[in-house]
């Protein structure tokens, strides 16, 4: 599944590679909130986000809001998966003086540049923040994900993507975007094959074979996309898009054997 848009996870997904996971203390950019229950919804929300379970992510962040209502990554997320891109949640972010380490601030100033649409001005500031974490594999997807969803800058996000996958080449929705940015720019065979370490990293969740699929689709081969959104579905049930889009794929399917001569 693509990040959309208006959830923009893919905007940005989770920009932490949290305690339980991290290889070092020092190569992952921390949180900053008053309220350590507030960091626990926090990370079960960016858990969410990394496999595209937007409803969950969205619970999670409210929680986190609701322990401490100045946690500044937690508003980050919530403007970028609401569809309505709330206005006060954008002036919640930028006028809150709650304190943030040095990485969060260029992360702020990059936001606000966003709403400006001051797009060389946001990556200045995210590769800042990259700068400071250069091992982090979630402030380069924030980049990509802006350069992909928002800049349509489809060759500079598989240039970022790239150093996100030297940073750490185990990072699953690295792969995802890689994938879709190759679609864009009909290559097909390099799609596929991010597709497949997709899957490869990570077998067990839904997404992986959703994205595979939409591959299917984008290169007409309808049996295969209907397979493989078909075990996203089996995978999680949460995942009722991918239902639909196998019914979709099944009646291209059937519309396609009835033109063959």
């Amino acid at each position: 599944m693509r990040l959309s848009r208006l959830a923009l996870i893919w905007v940005f997904s989770n920009l932490i590679i949290f305690a339980c996971n991290q290889k070092s203390s020092v190569e992952y950019m921390p949180v900053s909130t008053s309220s350590d229950l507030a960091r626990e919804y926090y990370e079960t929300a960016a858990t969410a986000l990394d496999q595209v379970k937007l409803s969950a992510a969205w619970e999670n962040l409210q929680m986190a809001l609701k322990e401490d209502p100045d946690f500044f990554m937690a508003n980050f997320w919530m403007y970028f998966i609401s569809n309505k891109r709330p206005k006060e949640v954008a002036e919640k972010i930028l006028q809150s003086d709650a304190p943030l380490n040095d990485a969060e601030k260029e992360l702020k100033t990059a936001f606000k540049y966003l709403l400006e649409g001051q797009n060389d001005k946001v990556v200045e500031y995210i590769e800042k923040a990259i700068a400071m974490y250069p091992h982090d594999p979630q402030l380069y997807k924030i980049l990509y994900t802006l350069q992909l969803q928002f800049m349509n800058d489809i060759e500079g996000s598989i240039v970022t993507i790239e150093k996100a996958i030297e940073a750490d080449p185990d990072f699953p929705l690295a792969y995802n975007m890689l994938g879709y940015a190759e679609m864009e720019l009909e290559n097909y065979n390099q799609a596929e094959k991010a597709f497949d370490q997709y899957i490869e990293l990570a077998p067990k969740q839904a997404n992986p074979y959703d994205s595979k699929g939409d591959y299917f689709m984008y290169t007409e081969q309808y049996q295969k996309a209907y397979e493989s959104y078909l075990k996203a579905f089996g995978l999680d049930s949460s995942f009722t898009v991918s239902q639909k889009k196998a019914e979709k794929a099944r009646k291209m399917m059937e519309d396609a054997e009835d033109q063959s001569p």
